[in-house]
Formats: C-alpha cells, structure tokens, sequence
C-alpha cells in the first residue's frame, strides 16, 4: 500500500493578475428566478421558532418588500442556484448578479444595512462598513470605473416568507459573504474579507480594518516559544492564500465539493502548545468566529472547541518583529474553521505596499454543514477530491504550478486517489 508523505516546503507561484473589469471572459449567464415556489432544491427546513433566527428572517422579509418587482427579479434565485458559487475578487464592476448597492435608494440600502447588522456582530458589521464604504471609497478617488462602494452587489437565494431556508450574498471586490439561514442554523461562510488600504482616512473619518487581526496575531507570534515558532513557520516559498477566491471573474468557487483538507494538518498543533499559546490561538480565532452575531457564533465555537485539539497553526514572515504593513501570512486549520490572513503588495494608486490584507474564513465540512452548507453544490462529482488534484487537474490551472505548503514526494499512478 503506497501512502503520501508531504514535505513542508512551499512551493512558489505567481498569479495572473486579474486587475480591472470582466476578467476571464464576463460572468456566466445564469439567470434568476421569477417564482420561487417552483424551485425544487432538496433539503428545505422548516421556519425556525428561535426569536433571534425569526428576527433575521423578517429583516430579509423587510428588504425584499421595499425592492420593485425589477430589482426583486434581478436578485432572487432558488437556493440550489449556481449563482451562489460565482463570487470572486476581481473588481469586475457591472459583470455580478444581482443587484448592487448603486440600484438602490437610500431608503432601500438603509434596510439592507439593518439586515447586515442582524446577522453581524458590531465588530463584524464596522469591518464590512470600512472595507465598502471607506477603504473603496478612497480607491474610487483613484480610478472610479474600477473601484466604488456603489459596485458591490447582492444576489438572494431561497423563499425567506415560505421556508426555513434561504440566504443571500454581498459580492464586491474585497468582501464577500454568504449568508445562510437552514432551521436554526445561521452561517457567514466563505467569508472574504479584504482591504486596501487596510488603514487609512476617507471624508475626515479614520480607519483601520484588521487591527484587531494583527493585534492578536502578533500577540500570538510574540508568545511563542522558539521551539512553537519552529514547528509554526514555513520557509522557502511565497505566501497566499490556499483556498481563495477564484482565479478570475466568471469562475466558480473552486473550494466547494468535498475536498480533503488534510494535507494542511501541519505546523504547531494546538495539542503540541503551551497553555499560553493555546489562549493566544483561541483568541485570533475568535476574532474571524465572532464577526457572526454572537448567538450563532457561540454555536460555531462550540463545533471548533469539539474539535481544538486537531487545531493547528501556520505562520509565514520575513522579520522577527513585524509591524503593521509587514508581509506576513498566517493559517489557523479546524475541522470545524478554516481561517487565512496575508498582507499583499499594493494595486490602487497611493496605497503603500503592505497595507493591503485578503483574508478568509471556511468551514471545511460541507457535508455537515461547512460552506453552503448541504446545498453545496459538488462542481468537483467524479473529479478531483483534493486540493492537489483540483489544482492538476483544473484548465484554468494549467499554467501554475500547485500552491501548496507541501509537496507530494509519493503518489498512486492513475485515478483520483494518493494511495490505497
């Protein structure tokens, strides 16, 4: 029986850059849905009876009423639609689905914000509002036909007035988030979040979009002991996020499906940590958790406390001391929460390099409940179950090399399978 050993090195790659407006061939038609009772997507809950999950439900109830019948259709999709899995990061402005927050008025995007503000926590809700309002505010100064608050779009899936289930998403150039109700589940996951600049100052009012990210991630680097900062570093290649957005606009999600996530068990285990670092690894975790209203983000820390132990932690810089425009990458990997942060070199004009962060959050079991939760929809059925093979195998791929902290040193042939 062969078996697959993984190396810690990681491999380099460059990205194709994917600057600018309709990327990659334009967005996939993929139209909406006029009548949402003729969907037929399996796995339907019943309404919720919980008070908390019922007050997101009429606020999504709220904002739909005040739309016209034009915007409605524009924006509403069954909840199995393939629209759901069409975000990506590429600025792309006029090449989303859905509607955007320049279609509505005032009044409309006010009670869009009130939902926003139900399903996030406050910290959760002033980070998304710097990053669209403010942080893209001052990139639209730069070029305006490219970046602006106004392009960011919403796309809602599922029948919030007749079932339990439902969702939307905002898609924009550095957030977005995909907001599942299922019962009494509630989720924000995949959960882009980026910003550049990551702090700066627009219309007189300050901002600094990830301190709380940086003040725990060095609070945790800064706490561990060389032996901890050894088995946490990788070396010897570039750091970016591993499981991203799509490479370009019109492209699919490529980490939905039932992809293995184990090859990324390396680094500091948290079992493997002193009772210090373990707080410090918590707490960085909590700060990506806890952008979720807390009720629902109390349910989701338990599913990660169930499984802490299997927690591990991955840390990538070219300084000692970091400051807070120095390149860093770090990688916290759960069974139940996967989470990715890294600064970047800057695109818009008069940003400096190194104030520019991407993060993501995950969860990497669809199948009990992760990303999409079970209306994921499996694009990778009789294909690549991994990451590695996902990347092998995919066209859009063809040019790179695996970005991957590991590299396969042993493999099986033929098939879809490392080993029996």
């Amino acid at each position: 029986m062969k078996k697959t050993v993984f190396t810690l090195t990681m491999i380099a790659l460059t990205l194709m850059a994917c600057f600018g407006g309709g990327g990659g061939g334009g967005v996939p038609e993929v139209a909406s849905t006029d009548d949402l009772s003729a969907c037929t997507t399996a796995g339907i809950a019943e309404q919720s009876a919980d008070g908390e999950v019922e007050a997101l439900r009429q606020a999504m109830v709220d904002f739909r009423a005040s739309l016209s019948d034009e915007l409605l259709a524009q924006a509403q999709n069954c909840l199995d639609s393939e629209r759901f899995y069409l975000w990506h990061n590429t600025p792309a402005n006029g090449t989303r689905h859905g509607i955007t927050y320049g279609d509505l008025s005032a009044e409309q995007l006010d009670l869009f914000q009130l939902l926003l503000q139900q399903f996030l926590s406050s910290d959760g809700y002033q980070k998304l509002d710097e990053i669209t309002f403010l942080a893209e505010g001052l990139l639209s100064e730069d070029r305006e036909a490219v970046w602006s608050p106004d392009y960011y779009s919403i796309d809602m899936f599922g029948d919030p007035d007749n079932t339990g289930s439902w969702g939307f998403q905002v898609d924009g150039h550095h957030a977005v988030l995909n907001f599942l109700v299922h019962g009494d589940a509630v989720s924000i996951v995949p959960a882009f979040w980026a910003s550049e600049p990551a702090i700066g100052s627009y219309n007189g009012v300050d901002f600094d979009v990830f301190a709380a990210e940086r003040t725990a991630a060095f609070a945790l680097r800064g706490g561990l002991s060389d032996g901890e900062l050894a088995a946490a570093t990788l070396t010897g290649g570039e750091a970016t996020l591993q499981v991203g957005p799509a490479d370009r606009n019109g492209e699919p999600d490529p980490f939905i499906g039932e992809y293995d996530y184990s090859g990324f068990e390396t680094g500091l285990k948290y079992s493997d940590m002193s009772v210090e670092t373990q707080a410090n690894v918590e707490a960085l975790m909590k700060v990506f958790v806890y952008n979720l209203s807390t009720p629902f983000a109390d349910v989701w820390w338990s599913d990660i406390e169930s499984n802490i132990d299997d927690t591990y932690f991955v840390w990538i810089s070219e300084v000692d001391e970091p400051t807070e425009f120095s390149f860093i990458y770090f990688r916290i990997y759960n069974p139940h929460v996967w989470i990715e942060y890294n600064v970047e070199n800057s695109v818009g004009g008069g940003v400096e390099d190194g104030n520019h962060v991407h993060s993501i959050t995950r969860v990497p079991s669809t199948s009990g409940g992760g990303d999409y939760g079970i209306f994921a929809k499996a694009i990778n059925e009789n294909g690549p179950s991994t990451l590695l093979e996902h990347y092998a195998e995919s066209d859009h791929h063809a040019y790179e090399e695996a970005n991957l902290d590991y590299v396969l040193t042993e493999v099986a042939d033929h098939g879809h399978h490392h080993g029996n």
